[in-house]
């Protein structure tokens, strides 16, 4: 019952088959490794990417975090502009009974504008509602000009914080 060859002695047979056997065994347990391997490898290629993820999220965060803090700076002092407004209206009233209020006001206002604060500039200009507030509409002049500003505008850092209240002409 030999196989292919004809062995001389049972003992080579013996020796063959043993030789078969690890063979087999020896391609088993490298599959087992190779499977494991490649296992492993996945693993590590997933824990790659979720180092990747979170890390992009972690710096994505810190940006947002950077931008809150410096939006936090730069309007910390926007109720106190607000609440400065007023003053500034009253001294422009006060102007026109006495123009030696005009230094105080030209001070004050450029304390303000370090802080970001900027007069809208209205009059003679096209009509932006995004901006201005018409009070009062007139027959004169081209349509959609800001013929008369009555009350000034304000923007601290960009953001309107008080719309200009003005006339406007239509025709």
């Amino acid at each position: 019952m030999m196989n292919h060859k004809e062995y001389s002695r049972p003992l080579e047979f013996d020796i063959e088959q043993v030789r078969k056997r690890n063979k087999m065994k020896d391609r088993e347990e490298m599959k087992k490794y190779k499977d494991l391997y490649n296992s492993t490898m996945a693993d590590l290629n997933d824990y790659k990417s979720l180092y990747v993820r979170q890390r992009t999220e972690m710096e994505n965060y810190s940006k947002y975090k950077e931008k809150e803090i410096s939006n936090i700076r730069k309007n910390a002092s926007s109720e106190l502009v607000k609440e400065l407004l007023p003053v500034l209206d009253t001294l422009d009233a006060g102007i026109a009974h006495d123009p030696k209020l005009e230094p105080v006001k030209s001070q004050l206002l450029k304390v303000l504008q370090a802080h970001g604060l900027k007069v809208i500039e209205a009059k003679g200009n096209k009509y932006d509602p995004n901006i201005e507030e018409a009070v009062g509409v007139l027959d004169q002049g081209e349509d959609g000009t800001v013929l008369e500003e009555v009350q000034k505008g304000y923007t601290l850092n960009g953001d309107v914080i008080r719309t200009s209240k003005v006339i406007v002409s239509k025709r």
